[in-house]
């Protein structure tokens, strides 16, 4: 394989497109993966139903995952999402076919790693195809001019949401089959083939806001069309088995004049309506008056949804808000927190609650045995019983013998790996040492990272190659 060099460095400033062209006037875009842990055999049903898709995205990547990357990265292992090999293996062969470009956040810590696997894998299916990559690089300010021979990747973990910007390069400089992206923000990896394909510019902002209005909800993945809706309590979202079985994945149709379409593959199940629309474009917004993207801020309060079928709503109302442009970007730092410990045990029947009690008493004592004061780092609560509470239900009785299938669970955060490992060993122990018919002990040690946040001036770099 040919040595890769990096073709163009940028800093996130967005400069206008010089006379971008209109290649489309209407372009389909559909989402592939709402989330790291979702599943490619429904991306490969969306691809196979919805032959007009022009793109299809992965958004796969979360500041929880991000952290998972870094943690693997920093141990030897790999900086990119280690699914990616199988999301390409069931998806490249129909999507190079049909001309759709995959676009993915699967790069994480590590997106030009994550183009070579891609590209291992379209050699073993005998598939050619191009990979271009998109990312935050940092670079040291030598006087000179030139690239220097080494950029940065990820310096020290730090990533930046970075905007549309980078991946509409890519897409204008090599037209790829793969796009693959660092930290982008999730709105972003949908706005940039609308703002490529139609000819949008980047002082277009009324068309920019209704865009990031359909990457907000097509990001939102099945929940968009009845994933995670469902309720037998409410009428309204009472579906059958078979109906969520059959979830489609959404897409859009996008025209240059900025009008959006959300839609579900004709004859799937799930739902699309009003509800799941109006649920998703709350998800994650803060203000709704100002949500803030790295290309737009938008302002959603007059968004309105009018369903058109059972498969098709229009999407309006999206403006920009009375400040639209962000001068600044969330850029992420990986920090270590401790080392996390945990234990799980079930208990069943009669005064299950009273020996799942009695077992957290337990491992409390033997822990400030072996480690004095440890014990207060221990955070415990009974699955069946007041795990999805606020507050604990204290000692009240009926509760308890209202329960009969119950697990206890303990977590401690501490500042020593082996006080952590100490939690998971006393834990282990209350199978011969505490009270009788428990089962089904789990028990685990991680080191725990947490991403510190912080808003930069829009100056780090993006390369793209």
């Amino acid at each position: 394989m040919e040595k890769q060099t990096y073709e163009e460095i940028h800093d996130c400033l967005i400069k206008p497109r010089i006379n971008p062209q209109r290649r489309k006037d209407k372009v389909y875009i559909g989402c592939g993966a709402g989330f790291g842990g979702d599943r490619p055999m429904a991306a490969k049903k969306l691809l196979n139903r919805v032959k007009e898709l022009n793109y299809i995205v992965l958004e796969c990547l979360a500041e929880r995952t991000l952290a998972e990357r870094y943690q693997a990265m920093a141990s030897g292992g790999d900086g990119y999402d280690s699914n990616i090999s199988e999301w390409m293996s069931l998806l490249l062969p129909l999507a190079v076919d049909r001309g759709t470009c995959i676009i993915t956040n699967m790069g994480a810590m590590d997106p030009v790693s994550a183009r070579e696997k891609v590209l291992e894998v379209a050699s073993s299916l005998g598939i050619r195809l191009s990979v271009a990559v998109a990312h935050e690089v940092f670079v040291n300010e030598s006087g000179s001019g030139s690239l220097p021979e080494k950029l940065v990747n990820m310096e020290g973990g730090v990533s930046t949401y970075l905007g549309a910007a980078p991946i509409v390069a890519c897409l204008e400089r090599y037209e790829p089959n793969v796009l693959i992206t660092s930290r982008v923000a999730d709105a972003a990896l949908f706005l940039a083939p609308m703002v490529y394909e139609l000819g949008w510019n980047w002082d277009d902002l009324e068309l920019l806001a209704q865009g990031s209005l359909a990457g907000h909800l097509l990001e939102c993945g099945c929940q968009l069309t009845g994933g995670y809706f469902m309720h037998p309590a409410d009428k309204n979202r009472n579906l059958s088995f078979p109906n969520l079985l059959d979830l489609s994945l959404p897409y859009a149709e996008i025209s240059s004049s900025g009008e959006i379409c959300v839609m579900k593959a004709e004859g799937s199940g799930g739902i699309l309506n009003f509800g799941t629309c109006a649920e998703q474009l709350l998800y994650e917004v803060g203000d709704p008056s100002a949500y803030i993207t790295p290309d737009v801020v938008v302002d959603f309060r007059g968004v309105t949804f009018q369903p058109l079928s059972r498969s098709k709503v229009l999407c309006i109302g999206a403006k920009p808000s009375a400040h639209p442009v962000p001068d600044k970007l969330l850029q992420l730092i990986p920090k270590h927190r401790g080392w996390k410990g945990w234990g799980e045990i079930s208990y069943g029947g009669y005064e299950c609650v009273k020996r799942a009690k009695a077992a957290e008493l337990l491992v409390r004592s033997w822990m400030e045995e072996a480690f004095p004061g440890v014990s207060s780092c221990v955070l415990s609560y009974i699955i069946g019983l007041d795990s999805l509470k606020a507050t604990s239900i204290g000692n009240h009785l009926s509760s308890w013998r209202a329960s009969e299938d119950i697990r206890l669970r303990m977590d401690g955060l501490f500042q020593e790996k082996k006080h952590a490992q100490q939690l998971a060993k006393e834990f282990t122990a209350l199978y011969t040492n505490g009270p009788a018919g428990g089962g089904g002990i789990s028990t685990g040690v991680k080191k725990e990272i947490f991403l510190e946040k912080q808003l930069v001036l829009s100056v780090p770099s993006s390369s793209f190659k």
